[in-house]
Order: C-alpha cells, then sequence, then structure tokens
C-alpha cells in the first residue's frame, strides 16, 4: 500500500511513493501507521502497489485536510 503525490489514473506512474506497508487482507477495514514527520498535503491518491510485479492493483483519490 503506498500513498502517491500522483492523482489516482489508469497510467500507474507512482514514482515519488511513500509505502506504508504490506496489503493486510482483501477483506474488510485495513488501517496503516503514517508518521507525524510526513507532509499529507503531498499526497493526491492512495494505491494497491504489488512490488514484486511493478504494477497496481487500484487507485483511489484521497483530499486530506490539514
Amino acid at each position: 500500500m503506498v500513498l502517491s503525490p500522483e492523482p489516482a489514473s489508469d497510467a500507474w506512474q507512482y514514482d515519488d511513493r511513500l509505502h506504508l506497508g504490506e496489503l493486510k487482507g482483501n477483506i474488510g477495514d485495513q488501517n496503516y501507521t503514517i508518521g507525524a514527520d510526513v507532509d499529507l498535503s503531498r499526497y493526491r491518491s492512495v494505491v494497491i502497489w504489488c512490488e514484486r510485479f511493478s504494477v497496481a492493483f487500484g487507485a483511489a483519490a484521497i483530499d486530506v485536510a490539514v
């Protein structure tokens, strides 16, 4: 799971991403810890990213109120 400064799209170019951790499952809610030093205003999407195959399985836009 990663945060990306790019908008969610089919382009899947997430070069400057912040790795949040491994996907915890495929059913139900999931929570990931984000360090207090992370500037959330930089990020525009959350992405289910597969490092092994360098492919995204889904992305969603985020709007962080800071």
